[in-house]
């Protein structure tokens, strides 16, 4: 009984000390350009923690980023990015207004299905270039 409590307790303090999902690499489900001029932002992807996977233009010069596209979460302050191992900070994602006018002229509930329930405007992301 002793031994499976300390195999229990090893387990999760390993898990405790793992790096975080955020800043990981995933795949988007879209085409995306080899090198992005805005933010490509999706939900529902299965291989983030927190299922949101962003691609993002690469600001000029050195930048701590590992991956593009990456997983990302919402966020309130660069420390909810873990900045210093990532790379990312907490900004604004916008969504292009052309697409969001564009989706409100489909019919049904295609805005639904692309947007869900998102209720942040701010997440983790690659700092403006």
């Amino acid at each position: 009984m002793r031994l499976a409590l300390l195999a229990a307790a090893a387990t999760v303090a390993l898990a405790a000390c793992q790096g975080p999902d955020v800043g990981q690499a995933c795949t988007l489900n879209v085409a995306v350009p080899a090198a992005p001029t805005a933010d490509w932002f999706e939900t529902g992807n299965t291989s983030c923690v927190n299922l949101t996977c962003i691609a993002s233009p690469l600001p000029a010069g050195d930048t701590k980023v590992k991956h593009n596209p990456y997983c990302s979460k919402p966020c309130v302050s660069n420390r909810d990015c873990y900045e210093g191992e990532t790379g990312l900070v907490c900004r604004a994602v916008v969504l292009d207004p052309e697409f969001i006018a564009y989706l409100d002229t489909l019919p049904g509930n295609v805005r639904q299905k692309y947007l869900g329930d998102i209720q942040f405007s701010s997440y983790c992301a690659i700092p403006l270039p």
